[in-house]
C-alpha cells in the first residue's frame, strides 16, 4: 500500500477568478500539491468525469452558469466521485450559504480572503483523512479478493498456485506495457477472480475428465459473463476491475473468443494481459491430468497465436523478456 509521505496529492481549484485561482495554484504548488485550475462550475465536472484521480477540490461557490453548490451535488450523484471530498471558497459569511455547503456535500469552507496556514492546515487535515479511509477500504479489497479467489479455487481442479502464478504473470506483463508498479499490483490482484464465475458451473460440467461436448461447453462458456455479472455489482475500484478481467479472459485478439466475440483493441488491455497470462500458465503447469508442455512446444504455440489468440505485442513481451517468465515458472515448480 502507498505510504501518505510518497504520495503527490492533486487538487482541483476551481474559481472564475483568475487571480484567486494564481494564487492557490503559487501556494499549493510550493508545498508539494500537483494542482489543476479551471474557471468553470461545468468544466470542472467534465474534468474529473475524465479524470477521476483528483484527491481533493476547492470550490467558489458564486460563479456564473452553474454555482459551486450545483457543482457539488453533481459530484455527490455519482457513485465514483462523491468521496471526492469538496472544500468551499467562498466571500459570504453567514450562517445559511454555511449550512447549504454542508448540506449539499461539503466537508469544510474558507472564507474569502483566506490566510495561507489555514488554507494549508485545512486541506492536509482533510487529505489525511480521505487517504486513511482509501488505505482502509483498499485492504478490504484485497482481502475479499484473497477471500473470493480461494472459493473459486477450491471449486475447481486447478492447482492452488494456479492463480498466484497467473496473477504473477499478470504483473510481469502489466510492467512490461510500462504500467507503474501501483497499477500492476491492482491488476495482479483483480486477476485472482478470472475464473469466479465458475462457482456456478455445475460440477458435472467442470469436473468432467473427458473432453466436454458442445452443448456442456457452452454451459462452461457461461462462467466468463456469470463473473462479470457478479463483479460489477460493486463500485469499488479492484472490483470493477475484476470485472473486466473475468468478462473479458476468454475473448480472442482474432474475435474468435467469448462471450462477446471481442476483437482487437476492442478487448480491455486487462483483458488482454489475463488471457495471456492464463493460457501461459496451462499450457506450462502440470495438472493431475496432464503434463506441462516443454519449452519447444510453448514457443511454437504462442508465436502459432501471435495475432490470433493473443495481442502481438504481449507475445513480443514474452519472447524478449523470456526470462523472467521462467523465473516466475521455476520459483512455483521449485516451492511444489
Amino acid at each position: 500500500m502507498t505510504n501518505i509521505n510518497q504520495k503527490t496529492f492533486h487538487i482541483l481549484c476551481v474559481d472564475d477568478s483568475q487571480t484567486n485561482l494564481q494564487l492557490l495554484n503559487s501556494v499549493l504548488s510550493k508545498n508539494g500539491y500537483k494542482v489543476t485550475c479551471l474557471l468553470d462550475g461545468q468544466e470542472a465536472l467534465d474534468h474529473v468525469t475524465k479524470h477521476t484521480a483528483i484527491d481533493l477540490i476547492l470550490l467558489d461557490i458564486m460563479m456564473p452558469h452553474m454555482d459551486g453548490y450545483t457543482v457539488c451535488q453533481h459530484l455527490k450523484s455519482s457513485k465514483v466521485l462523491s468521496k471526492i471530498p469538496v472544500i468551499f471558497l467562498t466571500a459570504y459569511n453567514d450562517i445559511e450559504a454555511l449550512t447549504k455547503s454542508f448540506e449539499v456535500g461539503g466537508v469544510d469552507y474558507l472564507i474569502k480572503p483566506f490566510r495561507t496556514k489555514e488554507l494549508l492546515v485545512r486541506i492536509q487535515t482533510h487529505l489525511k483523512l480521505k487517504f486513511y479511509q482509501d488505505q482502509e477500504i483498499e485492504k478490504t479489497q484485497y482481502e475479499l479478493i484473497s477471500m473470493m479467489g480461494s472459493l473459486a479455487e477450491n471449486h475447481h481442479q486447478d492447482t492452488a498456485t494456479h492463480v498466484k502464478r497467473v496473477g504473477e504473470y499478470t504483473a510481469l506483463i502489466t510492467r512490461l506495457l510500462g504500467f507503474g508498479d501501483e497499477q500492476a499490483a491492482v491488476i495482479q490482484s483483480a486477476s485472482m477472480l478470472h475464473d469466479i464465475g465458475k462457482v456456478t458451473t455445475p460440477d458435472a460440467v467442470l469436473h468432467k475428465p473427458e473432453q466436454l461436448t458442445p452443448e456442456e461447453f457452452t454451459i462452461m462458456k457461461h462462467h466468463a459473463k456469470a463473473g462479470y455479472d457478479a463483479l460489477s455489482c460493486s463500485s469499488l475500484p479492484l472490483f470493477q476491475v475484476a470485472a473486466i478481467i473475468a468478462h473479458e479472459h476468454h475473448e480472442k485478439y482474432d474475435g474468435s473468443g467469448y462471450p462477446r466475440a471481442l476483437k482487437g483493441h476492442e478487448i480491455h488491455i486487462f483483458g488482454r494481459i489475463v488471457a495471456f497470462a492464463d493460457v501461459l500458465d496451462a499450457i506450462s503447469s502440470a495438472r493431475a491430468y496432464k503434463k506441462g508442455w516443454k519449452l519447444d512446444e510453448i514457443f511454437s504455440f504462442i508465436k502459432s497465436e501471435h495475432g490470433k489468440h493473443f495481442d502481438p505485442k504481449i507475445v513480443d513481451l514474452f519472447f524478449d523478456n523470456f526470462a523472467l517468465f521462467l523465473d516466475i515458472k521455476e520459483k512455483y515448480d521449485n516451492a511444489d
